[in-house]
């Protein structure tokens, strides 16, 4: 699995932060993803890219973690969809094709690649979700970019 640094600006985004259990990650992103898409919609914006999840921490079972989605600029939040953003800076990142069941191995292909350059990976690593399952029901074709801030 090829890994690629990248050097990136801040991306603003909206997004809702919660904790999940692992097994209800999947069903937790869809209602995250519709709640921030909905209140995109009431202020007439549109996103500036794919959805993606952030996890921030994560302990064996359970992930604490932001859903959402790029903005061209910041909006106003709510009590509940924050504005927020990804940060810029060097980035590494590497394309997992299929179900997510096995995205830790862009996770691992990312930490041999920080091993390999001598970098560490900072907190906060992100996936980017290319392909709608809603639209794309076979899972051997589903595109996500993970990406990982590196120090």
């Amino acid at each position: 699995m090829s890994c690629e640094l990248k050097q990136a600006r801040p991306q603003a985004v909206a997004s809702i932060r919660t904790t999940a259990k692992t097994e209800k990650i999947s069903e937790m992103l869809g209602q995250l993803f519709g709640e921030v898409a909905g209140y995109l919609g009431t202020l007439g914006v549109q996103p500036a890219g794919p959805p993606f999840a952030r996890y921030h921490t994560w302990e064996e079972d359970t992930f604490d973690m932001e859903a959402g989605f790029p903005v061209p600029a910041p909006v106003t939040g709510t009590a509940r969809v924050k504005a927020g953003e990804l940060p810029g800076g060097p980035l590494v990142s590497t394309w997992h094709i299929g179900s997510y069941d096995t995205i830790e191995k862009a996770y691992n292909a990312l930490q041999a690649w920080a091993d390999e350059h001598d970098r560490e990976l900072a907190e906060g690593p992100w996936e980017v979700y290319w392909t709608d399952p809603n639209e794309v029901p076979n899972p051997a074709e589903w595109k996500t970019e993970v990406v990982w801030p590196v120090k």
